[in-house]
């Protein structure tokens, strides 16, 4: 898409927009800053709105689709059916869902999303890192030296099945280690949590739609992560403090005492969670996001209507030939890739 400048006192209304009708409980006052345990699809879309407004930014937050200017939601609110007019700019937030055939512009959770390792003018895509967990409380400095619970935050059925087994638990009680799974109303609070264990499956499998939340979780938190290789992480890792890559369920055994008897390692882990905090933070991302619209959306949202009106319909057609190819050939590779996942989570 070719880029143009705006007019310097150019303005565009910003709308971050969800359907009529869809968890209005969910939604604060308009400047209410959002609350805990909602899903993801509000998070991207009254969370974000909330962060900003605060800030003084201007955009609006809406249940009607509006007839002109830069429209952001989440992908669940955009049916395929809905293409922008002449006035609209749509911004999909991907998330963990798969791209939108008429949106103009995506934005990604991962920063090794397929949209950006392989980018095409056809799809212009964004990185957008995801918001730490709202009202995190970190671990309680009064532990001090003690290293003994080890939590997952997460959904359980996304803990990869060698980490849910009582036989696992077992092992880490007879070397001094308690282990459970938080349950989803307490995913904000760390304070007695000493390590944070994340890993989906053992197998080498990228899950390129996943965002590094739980990475950026436990740099708040102040706590050593045991994660999983995920593409996510490997895209925000700088040094061997970020977090541990474990790679088996032995593996996850040998680390957690390797902290527990190490209490340098620990204290430097602690101190490069407080360097690397501040980057994931609800401000960072506010900032990040206000970039993204000022400098990427409002002049995509000027370009699109200076289009002419064949030139748009060659794009919807375009992007409609491009979308059915795309959709036959993730459906393919899902069908021998859920056969692989499968058969390399069952190995021991």
């Amino acid at each position: 898409m070719e880029r143009v400048v705006p007019p310097p006192d150019s303005s565009a209304p910003i709308y971050f927009y969800y359907p009529p009708g869809v968890g209005e409980d969910a939604v604060p006052e308009s400047h209410g800053i959002f609350v805990r345990d909602r899903p993801g699809k509000y998070v991207w879309t009254v969370k974000t709105y909330g962060h900003l407004s605060k800030l003084g930014f201007p955009c609006r937050l809406t249940d009607r689709l509006p007839d002109a200017g830069i429209v952001v939601s989440h992908r669940e609110f955009f049916a395929n059916s809905m293409i922008p007019n002449r006035r609209q700019l749509f911004v999909c937030a991907v998330a963990d869902f798969q791209r939108h055939p008429f949106a103009q512009l995506h934005l990604v959770q991962n920063g090794r999303d397929p949209l950006l390792t392989h980018p095409s003018p056809a799809w212009p895509a964004a990185f957008m890192p995801m918001w730490p967990e709202t009202g995190l409380i970190p671990r309680d400095p009064a532990r001090g030296n003690t290293f003994a619970n080890v939590c997952y935050f997460g959904l359980p059925t996304r803990l990869a099945p060698q980490l849910r087994s009582e036989q696992f638990a077992a092992r880490l009680r007879e070397h001094g280690f308690s282990f459970r799974i938080v349950s989803r109303d307490r995913w904000n609070d760390y304070s007695d949590t000493d390590a944070v264990l994340a890993v989906r499956s053992f197998a080498p499998v990228s899950f390129h739609k996943f965002p590094a939340t739980k990475l950026y979780n436990s740099w708040v938190a102040g706590v050593p992560a045991l994660l999983g290789r995920e593409s996510a992480y490997e895209a925000e890792r700088r040094n061997e403090y970020d977090y541990f890559e474990v790679r088996d369920a032995e593996e996850v055994l040998q680390t957690l005492i390797r902290l527990r008897d190490d209490p340098n390692l620990r204290a430097a882990v602690e101190r490069n969670c407080a360097a690397r905090a501040p980057g994931v933070s609800a401000e960072r991302t506010t900032e990040n996001w206000a970039e993204f619209l000022k400098t990427v959306a409002v002049p995509a949202w000027w370009n699109w209507q200076r289009r002419s009106d064949a030139s748009r319909v060659t794009f919807q057609v375009a992007r409609a030939v491009r979308y059915a190819r795309f959709v036959g050939a993730d459906l393919a590779m899902r069908g021998v890739s859920a056969v692989r996942k499968r058969m390399r989570a069952m190995a021991p």
